[in-house]
């Protein structure tokens, strides 16, 4: 193997010091510029770190860093707890954070005096930010990250079944393509997922996950939708935290701790769920839980199991040898999930806390679980077991004095696996077939970042710097008849450790936010088969600002690199690993590279048209070049490998650009809301102009939701695709001529959530919340664009759901 040579182009670094000097310059002119009276004035912003706790003491610590007072009776704090806030904000947004799901709501007198009195304040859109930490590693209020963000929350995640199917709905997000079971869903974002060659960062509580496991069997993230606190999706180039492999973005999954399950105002309870679906699937979940307010612990026990059969798709796609139509997909999968979580608060400001997780599935499937529909007449079904488990230990201490102090450090082991296989007797020869075939992902690794809160004069900084490191191993047993066979890339490890820094600058109140990045990998990579490695650097930077030009409106703009370095399998593969090709090692490969900058805006107001109401948007367009991108090709035309089949080789291609737009935007009222989403992607071979590595088709969503009565809400959306244009339109295989899709299609959901009284108990327990709805409404079929038209891959059919939580 060859070691990487990684020397910078003079001409790129002439383009990223001009990027440097625009945005420099872009940022003082309009400084030195700016008048007293131009701009709106904004309440001055501080930096707040005020932990979850009693409400009183929040309210203290509140105090503080604003210097305002906030008269309560004591009668009135009592019992009641804050969720804490933490980030940059105005002390009206500070406040209004401090007192979310408390039931109270802060006035403001004449006089200037803020007083709490019963009842929550109408919510409204803005009233606390919504917050991202992949995209810099700091809180940051997703309206005014510079780049493209998308978080999924309670009221989304409820909604799906899976998260990737909850970032359907997404902009620059695409799935479907696949038959719909749990082991397969097929995912993309900016171009890349499954597929994709780890070009997606998919991370839970921090822990990697490999979608595929370097198999094309299954595309999945192994999470539960009932466990999940929040999913950030950061679209685009991402390297400062997380390192090599943010080309298309990062899907950020973080669990749910022992409070998210207790009953409102009390200290422990339990937690269950059922959901029921009509196109085969059924599942439930419990939990116990203990967070008590006056003690330094809590704990958490949680169980799933869930059950899915053979499964509708939207319209017939075949014959069988009767002639009669199918359109049902052979499947029965059983999932089991268990999730064991504590924490200590060791003294003020340290806490310790530890996780377990556990995902399984055990199926009856069929080989490739993405693409073939029923099970083989000659082997008959796959028997399967697809797991994840993760143990992760976290610690954090907030130095209640020292503002440059706040320590979070993360160790986690890992490790995935899916291992299928059958045995079937050969009709004509009488023999008995085994096949076992297990593909396995461990990985170990840490994470220790320091967060700095600290002022120049007027500015306020917050600089965040971090080191991590992670080992991982993949493996690969394919054993037919009791004969083992190898594969020239497995097994192999990957080493990868990196260290980064991000400074966040604050001036002028808040008008203007800059970010400074970047970060320094280093990654080995080695293949037991032989005594070759293949090793590199990388330093990843990332420049970017917001700056509010008038109240509310913020302009955007954001420049970034990131890398992906050349997996085993690219690197080393060799010999007949599929009919299709006879694979050639290649140790030359170079790392992927993408630089892209971001250019936008965002806009909030409140008071629209209503005291309660708020409108905000943001919009992002995006540019970037992939340089040495790596993907298959054929070489020596002219020869056939000993199998008959044709030569292939990962090679890096000289260029690829990529540009598009995704714009969000919401209006909430009391009586209701409305969102609307848009995304658009061109991904193309400067070499031949030509789509790559797929197809994508614009899409619109649409969201709305009306409040019926107090509790009652009534809600649907509308997800459509654009017709595409495909290019190349059509490909020949076999002799036959397939065209890719070329149509537009249209899915609606509905639901209906109803949530009584939060405080009130019954028969059915606290916090009671019933959800029912129909997914595909219309029972109209969806191809993803990358796939052709005689595809079988038609989408899930129509989907009645309903389901049941509540906690006592």
């Amino acid at each position: 193997m060859s070691r990487l040579q990684k020397a910078r182009q003079p001409a790129q670094r002439v383009v990223a010091r001009a990027v440097f000097a625009a945005l420099s310059a872009m940022t003082l002119a309009t400084a030195a510029n700016a008048q007293e009276g131009a701009v709106a004035a904004v309440e001055a912003v501080r930096q707040y770190r005020i932990d979850a706790g009693p409400l009183a003491a929040a309210l203290e610590q509140f105090k503080v860093v604003s210097g305002i007072t906030v008269e309560a009776a004591p009668a009135l704090l009592a019992g009641r707890r804050s969720a804490g806030v933490s980030g940059e904000y105005g002390a009206e947004a500070a406040l209004t954070g401090l007192l979310q799901g408390t039931g109270l709501s802060a006035a403001r007198g004449a006089d200037g005096r803020w007083t709490l009195q019963p009842g929550a304040a109408p919510r409204q859109v803005g009233s606390l930010p919504t917050i991202t930490v992949v995209g810099t590693s700091l809180e940051t209020d997703s309206r005014v990250y510079p780049g493209s963000v998308s978080l999924l929350g309670r009221e989304a995640l409820e909604n799906h079944g899976s998260v990737i199917s909850a970032m359907s709905e997404l902009p620059g997000v695409t799935t479907g393509g696949d038959s719909g079971r749990l082991t397969g869903e097929q995912f993309n974002i900016r171009g890349f997922g499954y597929q994709s060659e780890d070009r997606v960062i998919v991370l839970q509580d921090g822990v990697r996950r490999s979608a595929s496991l370097y198999s094309n069997h299954i595309s999945s993230f192994r999470s539960d939708n009932d466990l999940l606190k929040q999913v950030e999706v950061v679209k685009g180039a991402s390297s400062v935290q997380n390192g090599g492999g943010a080309i298309g973005g990062v899907v950020s999954m973080t669990t749910k701790d022992a409070k998210d399950f207790v009953p409102t105002g009390q200290d422990a309870g339990f937690a269950v769920k059922t959901r029921y679906e009509s196109n085969n699937y059924r599942e439930g979940y419990v939990a116990a839980a203990y967070a008590p307010e006056d003690k330094p612990y809590e704990l958490l026990a949680y169980a799933k199991k869930g059950q899915a059969g053979d499964l509708e798709l939207s319209r017939q796609f075949s014959v069988d040898s009767q002639g009669k139509g199918v359109d049902t997909v052979d499947n029965d999968e059983d999932l089991r999930v268990l999730y064991l979580q504590g924490g200590i608060k060791l003294a003020p400001g340290h806490r310790l806390s530890l996780s377990y997780y556990d995902y399984k599935i055990d199926n009856e499937t069929t080989w490739q679980t993405l693409y073939h529909t029923n099970y083989s007449t000659t082997t008959g079904p796959v028997i399967g077991e697809l797991q994840q488990r993760d143990i992760v230990a976290k610690y954090r201490y907030i130095d209640p004095v020292r503002a440059w102090l706040n320590v979070t450090g993360t160790v986690y082991h890992s490790r995935a696996s899916y291992d299928r296989g059958y045995a079937y007797v050969d009709i004509n020869t009488g023999a008995t077939n085994d096949l076992d075939y297990e593909n396995a992902d461990k990985r170990y690794g840490m994470r220790l970042s320091n967060e700095a809160h600290f002022e120049t004069g007027s500015v306020l900084h917050r600089f965040v710097a971090g080191v991590d490191y992670e080992k991982r191993k993949e493996d690969a047993t394919y054993l037919f008849n009791g004969v083992y066979s190898d594969f020239g890339s497995l097994p192999n490890t990957y080493k990868d450790s990196g260290a980064y820094g991000h400074l966040e600058s604050t001036f002028w109140d808040g008008r203007l936010v800059t970010q400074l990045s970047g970060r320094y990998d280093r990654f080995d990579r080695r293949v037991d088969a032989n005594e070759g490695s293949y090793d590199g650097d990388h330093f990843s930077p990332r420049l970017g600002a917001s700056l509010q030009v008038a109240t509310g409106l913020h302009m955007l703009a954001n420049w970034s690199e990131a890398f992906r370095a050349p997996t085993p399998h690219e690197t080393s593969s060799e010999g007949p690993l599929n009919p299709h090709y006879w694979y050639l090692p290649n140790p030359n490969l170079k790392p992927e590279t993408i630089r892209e900058y971001e250019l936008g805006f965002s806009y909030e107001k409140k008071g629209v048209f209503a005291a309660s109401d708020s409108f905000d948007t943001k919009l992002m367009y995006f540019d970037g070049r992939i340089q040495d991108m790596i993907a298959l090709a054929l070489v020596r035309p002219d020869e056939a490998s000993p199998e008959g089949s044709p030569y292939g080789m990962y090679r890096n291609v000289d260029r690829v650009k990529r540009h598009g737009v995704e714009w969000q935007a919401s209006y909430e009222h009391a009586l209701g809301g409305l969102s609307l989403a848009y995304s658009t992607l061109s991904q193309k071979n400067e070499a031949n102009d030509q789509d790559t590595p797929q197809a994508f088709a614009d899409k619109l969503n649409i969201g709305a939701f009306f409040n019926a009565t107090p509790g009652l809400r009534l809600g649907g959306s509308v997800t459509h695709w654009f017709k595409p244009s495909p290019n190349p339109a059509s490909f020949v295989s076999g002799g036959q001529t397939y065209w890719n899709v070329r149509d537009d299609y249209t899915i609606t959901n509905v639901y209906a959530r109803w949530r009584p009284n939060a405080q009130g108990s019954g028969f059915f327990g606290r916090d009671l919340s019933v959800r029912v709805g129909v997914d595909n409404l219309f029972d109209a079929s969806y191809l993803n664009a990358r796939d052709v038209e005689t595809t079988t891959r038609v989408g899930k059919g129509r989907n009645v759901f309903a389901t049941l939580e509540t906690r006592f």
